[in-house]
């Protein structure tokens, strides 16, 4: 069978005569053997055995997992181009988001101007600036969330593997908060600047 995994290049589990019929003849045609524990004996002490009698490497599946993702990430670029993604993504988001939320502040500044007027301090405003940024932030990340739940669900059964870890939505979160900060301070700035005469000029 075909693993699911990023690499394109596919890897086939079978019997040992049958990869010899497969692959062309060479010098070693054995990668790895895969094998399990008798019921009752524990993983971890059995490939400890093996490794010391045999002088071969023996892992567990989660040690094998974690050598798989440590090659992947140290000895591919893999790291370096999904780093290079969301770098990209969170530049253009926070810019878009910026724009969106000065665009805003400069259409109702004669409003922030008339509130200020009527006495409003800016503490005041502060807090509508920022209650507005976290209430777009919070529905944005909800509904992004909601998207890539629903994005795995429909490929679950395909040869596409969809993994969403919580360390994934924890870093996604901060990213969004992040995004939401800095936008909320560029519009922030204008609001602060504003003048209360402005709401009775033409």
């Amino acid at each position: 069978m075909y693993p699911e995994g990023f690499q394109s290049q596919p890897v086939v589990y079978t019997t040992y005569t049958r990869a010899v019929s497969i692959v062309p003849s060479q010098s070693k045609n054995l990668s790895f053997i895969l094998a399990a524990p008798q019921q009752g004996q524990s993983a971890l002490d059995v490939a400890g055995r093996v490794a010391r009698t045999t002088g071969l490497a023996a892992y567990t599946s989660h040690q094998f997992i974690v050598i798989s993702l440590t090659y992947s990430t140290t000895e591919t670029s893999i790291v370096m181009n999904f780093g290079l993604s969301v770098l990209i993504a969170f530049l253009i988001g926070t810019l878009i988001a910026g724009q969106t939320f000065y665009n805003f502040t400069m259409d109702n500044l004669r409003h922030f101007g008339a509130l200020k007027a009527m006495g409003a301090g800016n503490r005041t405003l502060l807090s509508m600036i920022l209650l507005q940024a976290a209430l777009v932030g919070f529905l944005g990340y909800g509904i992004g969330t909601g998207l890539a739940c629903l994005m795995g669900r429909a490929v679950q059964d395909t040869m596409i593997s969809f993994t969403l870890p919580w360390q994934v939505l924890a870093a996604a979160g901060v990213v969004v908060v992040g995004m939401v900060a800095i936008s909320a301070m560029v519009s922030l700035r204008k609001v602060m600047r504003v003048e209360p005469g402005i709401v009775f000029r033409g």
